[in-house]
């Protein structure tokens, strides 16, 4: 996650000539309090931003794709600005689009296009040993986490007051996974969800900034 001071906050954009930006990574940025005087810290801005909204809406529960987010760099190009932000987990894309099951159908699942316009979608039902090992380990945090919630019910904790006994789950990782396979996935649109609530607070920060601050580039 992105977090730091401010004297680093700037020093992303006062590096000598020969020396180089840093990464996201490198830095910590606090962005409540991040004054910004130019285009480029605008960006910076609004990349932190949509990166803890990345972290707060990502559908994970083992916290990989919630944590692999990170802000890599704002750079020119010939026509504005370019925002560059890594995500570590290469499974993001199905989570945010969504996967059409072998038996698709429209009306249970809604998923959504692609970056080239395609959806994607499970060919055939095999899953690989490894994602049917972390289904399983997700299954096992789900049934702790209903066994020690009915114990609590059970003991009168003030906290989970009102609740009713929750269901343990008993059905096997391979038959989950069928059925992972078989309706597909619903997709959570968590990226532009992000976007979208970050960027108001952009347009305001580039209003404040004045026209000033904006350089018109000619060059043959």
């Amino acid at each position: 996650m992105v977090v730091a001071n401010q004297a680093k906050v700037d020093a992303v954009f006062k590096v000598g000539a020969g020396g180089r930006e840093l990464k996201g990574s490198e830095y910590i940025l606090d962005v409540e309090n991040m004054v910004v005087t130019n285009v480029k810290e605008a960006m910076l801005k609004l990349g932190a931003n949509i990166v803890l909204n990345l972290e707060k809406y990502s559908p994970n529960d083992q916290g990989r794709l919630n944590s692999s987010y990170d802000v890599l760099a704002i750079k020119e190009t010939k026509t504005g600005y370019r925002l560059e932000i890594s995500v570590g987990a290469d499974y993001y894309d199905f989570q945010d689009k969504g996967v059409r099951g072998v038996q698709h159908d429209i009306k249970n699942k809604k998923t959504y296009p692609n970056a080239k316009g395609e959806y994607y979608q499970f060919e055939n039902y095999f899953m690989p040993l490894k994602a049917l090992t972390e289904l399983q380990g997700w299954m096992k945090r789900k049934n702790m986490e209903i066994e020690a919630t009915n114990l609590r019910i059970e003991a009168g904790d003030e906290d989970v007051k009102g609740r009713k006994m929750l269901p343990q789950i008993s059905t096997s990782a391979k038959r989950l996974a069928y059925y992972i396979k078989k309706y597909g996935i619903e997709g959570k649109m968590f990226v532009k969800k992000s976007i979208d609530e970050a960027t108001p607070e952009f347009n305001i920060d580039i209003q404040s900034i004045g026209a000033d601050s904006l350089t018109l580039r000619i060059s043959k």
